[in-house]
């Protein structure tokens, strides 16, 4: 499945582990993305290659000297390969990567005005979408909890791998790890110090990344590195 990094750092640099990310990519090799938000704006760059292969990978992770980071690999289930289908997707403020398959069906249905404009062919996508419309909704945490909840109802009857995803909108890094079936999985380190980090990963750099329980969710704060943990 794919792979996800998402990082916050405090003074701002660009972080090791994103160059080591591409190194993941021998199986995920069906496109490649990284966001980053730098003085209020938001950068994003995506390929179709291969991130092993694809010197440009390197070129926008040296660039990438931010607070808050997030990038994804792509192994293609649903949506064929193509730039609108690769991760990480955004709207407005907002920038998502996710690892699993979900059950769209009933999902497609709930999304409103510009919220229903999808851009590319995957579950993903509509997920983000979902997400999102609940958040400016019922505001960030009450959104994403919310949402959550919805979909994991369905879950025993419907097709979900699962529900891992990072995303960010602009201050917060989200995570939430839901594994249903599969080998999909998410951890973080976390260092204090003058060069401060939170990282977020689908494997381990090192033995001091710590996985993430199934069903937690954790909002970073880019300003302050303070963090909100709770389970849905």
């Amino acid at each position: 499945m794919c792979k996800l990094f998402g990082a916050v750092l405090s003074p701002e640099r660009v972080p090791d582990e994103l160059l080591n990310f591409r190194y993941l990519a021998s199986r995920d090799k069906d496109g490649w993305g990284i966001a980053y938000y730098k003085r209020g704006r938001l950068y994003l760059t995506k390929s179709t290659e291969s991130a092993l292969a694809n010197q440009k990978y390197v070129s926008v992770a040296n660039r990438a000297d931010a607070p808050l980071i997030l990038a994804h690999l792509r192994y293609m289930t649903r949506g064929n390969v193509r730039e609108a289908n690769t991760h990480p997707f955004t709207f407005g403020k907002y920038v998502f990567a996710h690892n699993g398959t979900v059950d769209i069906s009933e999902l497609t249905d709930y999304l409103k005005g510009s919220y229903k404009r999808i851009r590319g062919t995957t579950d993903s996508e509509v997920l983000f979408r979902f997400l999102v419309q609940n958040m400016e909704k019922y505001g960030s945490f009450m959104g994403l909890r919310k949402a959550v909840k919805e979909i994991t109802k369905e879950a025993k009857t419907r097709h979900i791998t699962s529900l891992n995803f990072l995303m960010a909108d602009g201050r917060f890094l989200y995570a939430f790890k839901r594994v249903y079936r599969g080998g999909n999985n998410l951890f973080f380190r976390r260092r204090k110090g003058f060069y401060k980090s939170f990282m977020f990963s689908s494997r381990q750099f090192n033995d001091d990344w710590v996985e993430v329980g199934n069903g937690d969710f954790m909002a970073i704060d880019s300003h302050d590195m303070s963090v909100i943990k709770t389970k849905i």
